[in-house]
């Protein structure tokens, strides 16, 4: 019988999901399953594809779609009769290892703890060396301003002595350029490495929040996600009772339930 069963099946279904039903499968399961896509086959076989035309064929094609809907869910039926119990085994190894994974996700994962003390710390650290930079070029400004003034005043001297210590107040301030050029922090760096692992900052342009609906340009609008998003949403309003929204065609669209037996 399972020969036969399997000779059948080589008919209808490709070689290697043959290989895939022979192995997966009971005698009994082979069976349900060249059954049904024999059935399948055979509505197929008798659609057709021209309109129909009368109540006779009308009736003929309720019946077919009957049948196929039935064979659909003994299909349905005979596939989680395979996969259900795998399902639940994979939802508790799942749900067992969720019990380490999930408070380690939360102290290493992205947002997770850790990270958001690295961040904020580098935050910290980042506004730190921005004031620093910040104060040493007010240095050298200052520095370099005391030493274009002191220079001005060797240059109009009229003495020896003068001149000599109008220059000595340039050298100083020229030195204190150096000394504030010197001290100016270095630009934080962008990872931290250690024997362990390391991390590296990465930084990119996020949106925050739309803050004006209508000034964005319509040319965004033309995305296929966003309106993939909108037709949900109108969709959404005319489920529940709008009838009239300005640039939409709302219409009336006929289908069927099916019902088996």
């Amino acid at each position: 019988m399972s020969g036969d069963v399997v000779t059948a099946l080589a008919k209808l279904l490709p070689e290697d999901k043959l290989d895939d039903a022979v192995q997966l499968l009971s005698e009994q399961g082979l069976a349900k399953l060249e059954m049904m896509a024999t059935e399948i086959r055979l509505i197929s076989a008798d659609v057709s594809k021209k309109p129909i035309e009368t109540d006779k064929e009308e009736a003929f094609g309720v019946e077919l779609l009957a049948r196929g809907v039935a064979a659909v869910k003994e299909l349905d039926a005979l596939r989680r009769s395979r996969v259900d119990g795998l399902n639940a085994e994979v939802k508790a190894v799942n749900a067992l290892f969720k019990v380490v994974t999930d408070p380690a996700e939360a102290l290493v994962g992205k947002g997770g703890t850790l990270e958001r003390l690295i961040l904020a710390y580098r935050q910290v650290k980042r506004a730190r060396i921005q004031r620093e930079q910040e104060e040493a070029r007010r240095r050298q400004e200052e520095a370099a301003r005391k030493e274009a003034e002191a220079l001005a005043k060797a240059e109009a001297a009229t003495t020896a002595k003068a001149r000599e210590k109008a220059l000595a107040e340039a050298e100083k301030a020229s030195k204190a350029q150096a000394v504030a050029a010197l001290d100016a922090p270095r630009e934080m760096t962008r990872g931290t490495k250690t024997d362990s692992g390391s991390v590296s900052a990465r930084e990119r342009w996020v949106l925050l929040g739309i803050i004006d609906h209508d000034l964005i340009p319509p040319s965004y609008w033309h995305d296929p996600l966003v309106l993939e998003a909108l037709r949900k949403v109108l969709q959404r309003a005319i489920t529940g009772g709008v009838r009239e929204i300005p640039g939409c065609a709302i219409g009336v669209e006929e289908g069927l339930s099916r019902r088996v037996g």
